[in-house]
């Protein structure tokens, strides 16, 4: 194990609630390494809510605070291991803190292959592993696109999350940015595994990841209890006979598939609260918009969650819930049928506002939406004198061409 000490450990449970900044400050026993210990006791609280069940083992480590920032929050992993499905043979060419390799292997039906570049994470993976009992999981330090380029191995997954900092330490999301280079290597992956999964940053361009991208078979908005946490993007095997037999195993016999977008919302312990699925090639002539006239007293105002404004699935939208769009770049809808199970907050409409209601609107908590309007949330918010608030949103946008901001009451978030 990486450290053993048990004064160490005791330190970690006296103080699992003190201030880190203090406690460097402070005269500690120089029997263990103050600064590592420390460095668990941050990392400890800044991840209890994103990984609770690891940090209740005690004996459980971090790297650094970086690698915690880092990591996959647990609900997350918990989606990749049943995006994993029946997969047994794994490897995960980016390890990290190793979240998502010790949730895959969980299931010891499964062998895992993990890869860590950076010594100090692969020897603190190898402790964290020793410590979870997880025999199915082998760590190796080292490069991964190295190790790839000298393996015969072919498996069933490929995961791969690269790093979203540049060589200055700044934060990047495009993928030509990060390291490795996931669409320049795109042929090496997809001629090692049956399906290959790479996770992205929220910020990605998605119509260009769908230009960068062969062998592409969905792309996933994965987002916890409404927050948009990472994209996932699933590439299939560039060898054709592999790729004929998955055609057929999903029912598409042996033409191209359709490629999936699907906006996914969590709950805190990694089950599907919502899903919502369309093709790249939607049809958008079906897509119907507003008029002022609509826009009535209990007609109800539809804003997609972050997960469905990065696959914009606005055709689907009119379909399935008798919505009408605001205008072309106004991403909100309107209704007169409850929406039920909408991906998204739902709001009742009050009244339209104008300039008469300044006075009688100051004060008035409610949270602000500006969306392809002229002026931002914050300068609404200045120009009525509101409080924040969540029962009641104040949306500014457009229908057709015309600005217009109005009150409507929360159902849903």
């Amino acid at each position: 194990m990486y450290l053993t000490s048990p004064d160490f450990y005791k330190f970690l449970e006296e103080n699992k609630d003190s201030d880190p900044l203090r406690l460097r400050l402070s005269k500690v026993s120089d029997s263990f390494d103050k600064n590592f210990a420390i460095t668990q006791i941050e990392c400890r609280i800044k991840c209890r809510q994103k990984l609770p069940f690891f940090i209740s083992n005690k004996f459980f480590l971090f790297p650094d605070p970086t690698a915690a920032q880092q990591a996959s929050h647990q609900a997350i992993a918990r989606y990749h291991d049943h995006l994993a499905g029946a997969d047994s043979k794994i490897l995960d060419m980016t390890a990290g803190l190793g979240i998502d390799a010790m949730t895959l292997s969980f299931n010891q039906n499964r062998t895992i292959t993990a890869i860590e570049l950076d010594e100090k994470k692969s020897d603190i993976l190898m402790h964290n592993t020793e410590i979870f009992q997880l025999s199915n999981l082998t760590v190796i330090n080292n490069d991964s696109i190295t190790f790839l380029n000298n393996s015969a191995d072919f498996f069933d997954l490929i995961f791969i999350d690269p790093s979203r900092r540049d060589t200055k330490n700044n934060r990047v999301f495009r993928f030509q940015d990060c390291s490795p280079d996931v669409v320049a290597y795109q042929e090496l992956l997809t001629a090692h595994a049956r399906r290959v999964i790479i996770k992205a940053s929220p910020l990605l361009d998605i119509s260009k990841t769908l230009r960068d991208f062969r062998n592409l078979r969905s792309i996933r908005a994965i987002g916890v209890k409404g927050e948009c946490k990472e994209i996932l993007i699933e590439l299939v095997s560039n060898s054709y006979d592999v790729r004929k037999s998955q055609l057929i195993n999903f029912g598409y016999g042996e033409e191209a598939t359709p490629i999936i977008l699907e906006a996914v919302n969590l709950d805190s312990k990694g089950n599907v609260i919502s899903s919502f699925k369309i093709t790249k090639d939607e049809d958008i002539s079906s897509i119907l918009y507003a008029v002022p006239q609509d826009l009535k007293p209990d007609v109800y105002v539809l804003e997609p969650s972050p997960m469905m404004m990065k696959i914009s699935p606005w055709s689907k939208i009119c379909k399935e819930f008798e919505a009408k769009k605001f205008a072309p770049s106004s991403h909100l809808f309107i209704s007169e049928k409850y929406p039920d199970k909408f991906p998204g907050r739902v709001c009742r409409f009050k009244h339209f506002i104008t300039k008469k209601d300044r006075k009688s609107l100051s004060g008035f908590p409610a949270s602000v939406v500006s969306r392809n309007h002229p002026l931002s949330s914050d300068e609404i918010r200045k120009v009525y004198n509101l409080k924040e608030g969540d029962s009641h949103f104040i949306y500014a946008t457009r229908i057709g061409q015309k600005p217009v901001t109005f009150l409507s009451e929360s159902i849903t978030h």
